[in-house]
């Protein structure tokens, strides 16, 4: 990640970033590299005042992590940081030095997701009007697609057919590494809540064109990341099935299916 912001820069700045980075390391100080713009650095962590703002690329000194915490989905650490002898705190998913998606990860993000994207909302519309509550989590290198059966078969589909909005599950009970058993023809006898587990590849639908079956088209770069099925089950049946990638540190997500039980 480091190498790839620092071809960003032209070849004088990215000299002198690398003179700074290898002092750093000599004198055992531990660094990190903005990524962004405009980010916020805080007096104490989350609820301070903003002490400056600094860019991709700045370079700073670590003085001090705080506990994780989760904003906006993504649990990460503060850095109490040294920046040319100013100092403040910089949440860490901003920085070089991110925490990666990953299964351990996936339940904050997931929490967030639900609530911004998918409960008390109409996601289908939301990613058919490119809404920000929608777009924000998916990659435009992947896209996003949908599965649905017009008919008897599960083919790739727009998102213009209705879909009902669905009201939060009360309380909200998440199971890590389970799928439900039944609730897509038959009545599930498991509990509402939302399930995830990690799977190795996307599901198979009918390709009209080649009258074969085929799977979305993702990028090589990603063919090897990991990748989580999820499922939404709400009075005995299966509201709604999302599957999501990790791509570039960040869970994105790629494919929604819509197809009954009649496919």
């Amino acid at each position: 990640m480091r190498n790839g912001i620092l071809r960003k820069v032209n070849q004088p700045m990215f000299l002198v970033l690398t003179l700074i980075l290898s002092a750093n390391i000599l004198l055992g100080q531990e660094t990190l590299l903005i990524e962004g713009k405009d980010i916020w650095v805080r007096e104490k962590p989350k609820t301070g005042k903003v002490v400056m703002k600094l860019n991709e690329g700045d370079v700073c000194v670590v003085l001090q992590k705080s506990d994780a915490q989760v904003i906006r989905g993504r649990r990460d650490f503060w850095y109490y940081i040294d920046f040319n002898g100013k100092k403040g705190w910089v949440f860490g998913s901003q920085t070089s030095i991110k925490q990666k998606a990953s299964v351990h990860n996936f339940q904050p993000f997931l929490k967030y997701f639900l609530e911004i994207s998918f409960f008390n909302k109409d996601i289908n519309i939301l990613i058919k009007d490119k809404s920000l509550k929608v777009s924000q989590f998916v990659k435009k290198e992947i896209g996003v697609y949908r599965l649905f059966n017009p008919g008897s078969t599960c083919v790739l589909d727009s998102f213009e057919s209705y879909i009902p909005v669905f009201l939060p599950i009360d309380p909200l009970t998440l199971f890590k590494n389970q799928s439900p058993k039944d609730g897509f023809c038959d009545d599930s006898k498991d509990a509402d809540g939302v399930y995830y587990s990690k799977i190795d590849e996307f599901p198979y639908f009918y390709d009209m064109e080649k009258d074969t079956a085929g799977q979305i088209d993702i990028p090589e770069k990603y063919h090897e990341s990991e990748k989580i099925k999820v499922d939404i089950l709400k009075h005995k049946n299966i509201i709604k099935t999302m599957y999501f990638i990790t791509a570039d540190d960040k869970w994105s997500l790629v494919l929604i299916d819509d197809c009954d039980c009649s496919a």
